[in-house]
């Protein structure tokens, strides 16, 4: 290969190759699915002391599973190299209190008297928290947002290296052209994903379950914002390959 920066080039292809990774936490937005009120599916029945164990029950298991789920999400903020120290704190900070009011509403359903009071009570588990349909698309889509905004940045840098290596590059000079209207288009995608993912964080993070369903049209663009930018990274990921095509010897 007559390339005088090869290695550059191939770590810039590297970068966006990490950022198409990274940008794969996205479809478990689609997998999560809306959650039923913990007794909706079949009425207990009984006496009342029966029914309010019955409600009990399925309190517990509603609440276990989405503590569970609250876990897996603080596993996965903390364990994110590319989030800023900021969105960090807040999301830790949000899934926390999700975590916190959960034990306390479970300990209140366990104390309710009153079928009626256990099922409103119960019913708060899914309206009062949204673990599955905001929670977690949230922390999902301010973890890739960061990720990909890590990425253009890396990317962003090794630009100067790349074109330089075009310039110096001993192929011909219609292969270095092809090289140049790859890298050029490159850039473009980038500036295009740089646009997209750029107000994805503010757009979410803040987003509280009180307004919902009415905050989800929020989440949703949010998602298509964080796709179109992978997709983005993605072209330039090939312009980068074509790149190393064109140039070699």
């Amino acid at each position: 290969m007559n390339l005088r920066h090869p290695v550059r080039i191939g770590i810039a292809a590297l970068a966006v190759s990490a950022a198409l990774a990274a940008a794969g936490v996205l479809p478990a937005m689609a997998a999560s699915t809306p959650s039923a009120t913990p007794t909706a599916a079949g009425a207990c029945t009984g006496s009342v002391s029966a029914m309010l164990a019955c409600i009990d029950q399925r309190a517990s298991t509603a609440v276990s599973n989405r503590e569970t789920a609250l876990q897996k999400m603080t596993s996965e903020v903390n364990g994110s190299k590319d989030i800023t120290a900021s969105d960090r704190a807040t999301l830790l900070g949000q899934l926390q209190a999700d975590e916190s009011g959960l034990t306390t509403l479970l300990a209140t359903i366990k104390g309710d008297t009153t079928v009626k009071q256990a099922l409103a009570d119960t019913a708060t588990i899914v309206t009062g928290y949204r673990v599955y349909l905001l929670e977690q698309p949230k922390v999902h889509l301010v973890i890739a947002a960061n990720t990909e905004t890590t990425v253009e940045a890396k990317l962003q840098s090794k630009l100067p290296s790349i074109q330089t290596a075009i310039n110096n590059s001993n192929a011909s000079a219609a292969q270095k052209a092809a090289a140049l209207t790859a890298f050029n288009d490159c850039t473009t995608q980038l500036a295009a994903a740089q646009s997209a993912s750029s107000g994805i964080v503010s757009e979410v993070i803040d987003l509280l379950p009180s307004g919902y369903p009415g905050n989800q049209p929020a989440l949703e663009s949010a998602k298509d914002q964080a796709q179109t930018a992978r997709t983005d990274l993605g072209k330039c990921r090939t312009d980068i390959q074509s790149i190393r095509t064109d140039l070699k010897g």
